[in-house]
């Protein structure tokens, strides 16, 4: 990659230009009474389905979820927070023994691959009703596979048996799957895979060493390309489906969740203690919604989180007026 072209993909830093979009109108998420909440780990992309975990004195541990902001009976006992949710309100759980596709309240296991020893363990799921996950246990183990909607039998991703612990980061309608896979002295790969299975793999920018994969919605791919000097600034990337780096967002740091718009709900400088995460819809467009600490993005604006204090956690809420 030139010189020149990266001078072309850098933007400006958002961050001394920050123009406010919205007039964010924040509400908790009810929880039952009894309840030790930890925190909001999943939305479907058009906001109307929140997930979360936590524990509950009648309950037990498991997940919370909401539909339009309210809590009518939404708990699933010993589901944690690598579950899943679409548009459609299809939930992609993993339990004690396998990973589950549960739609109005009926579970469908998700089978391991023919041969494996391990159990099935899912980690995203798309509007289609596509998951994509692994056989193994919480990414020690592989090869990466995708369960289509409707079939409880995956297919296999290709090369995704060479041993390295694995992290499923996405899977979009078009069925592109990212992952990023950590390597030999501590260097981390990303690739995509399309539905066909062709993998491509994510570049990094000249002199950086990893790639940090989080998110893909319609195509649009972004995380980060990091340093090998720990200590040295990451730069928050766009990759395009054919592995190149199509933009820069400087002032970002780690990245949560991206939107149908391309738009990137990210961790910025903060001043205070905790970290701040704010909206990032382009150049001098970069929006902090108050009172939460934000963990999933919708397609209209809206950010998903949590409010964290010394006590407790409560779930969150914030309309982009």
């Amino acid at each position: 990659m030139s010189t020149a072209f990266l001078a072309a993909c850098v933007v400006g830093s958002p961050a001394a230009h920050a123009a406010a979009a919205c007039e964010w109108v924040t509400s908790d998420l009810p929880l039952p009474a009894g309840s030790n909440f930890y925190g909001v780990y999943a939305a479907s992309d058009n906001g109307e389905w929140v997930l979360g975990d936590g524990w509950n004195t009648s309950l037990g541990s498991g997940t919370f979820f909401w539909h339009n902001g309210a809590q009518a009976n939404g708990f699933i006992r010993d589901a944690g927070p690598s579950s899943d949710v679409n548009n459609s309100g299809v939930m992609m759980i993993n339990g004690d023994d396998a990973a589950y596709r549960v739609a109005n309240g009926v579970r469908e296991r998700l089978e391991p691959h023919p041969g494996s020893s391990y159990r099935s363990w899912g980690q995203r799921i798309n509007n289609e009703g596509d998951v994509a996950g692994l056989s193994g246990y919480m990414s020690l183990h592989g090869p990466l596979l995708v369960w289509p909607a409707g079939s409880s039998t995956p297919r296999e991703l290709p090369n995704t048996r060479n041993g390295l612990v694995r992290f499923v980061k996405g899977i979009d309608d078009d069925g592109n799957v990212v992952a990023m896979e950590n390597g030999p002295l501590s260097q981390r790969f990303s690739h995509v895979w399309d539905r066909d299975g062709n993998q491509t793999r994510l570049e990094t920018l000249p002199g950086d060493y990893s790639a940090e994969v989080e998110s893909i919605r319609n195509g649009r791919i972004f995380g980060r390309s990091v340093p090998q000097d720990w200590q040295q600034p990451s730069t928050v990337v766009e990759w395009g489906l054919d592995g190149k780096i199509v933009r820069t967002l400087p002032g970002l740091y780690n990245v949560e969740d991206s939107n149908a718009s391309g738009h990137v709900l990210a961790q910025v400088p903060s001043s205070g203690s905790q970290a701040e995460y704010a909206v990032w819809r382009g150049p001098g467009e970069l929006d902090t919604p108050p009172g939460l600490t934000g963990q999933r993005l919708a397609d209209n604006g809206d950010v998903t989180g949590t409010l964290y204090d010394e006590n407790s956690s409560t779930p969150r809420y914030a309309r982009c007026g």
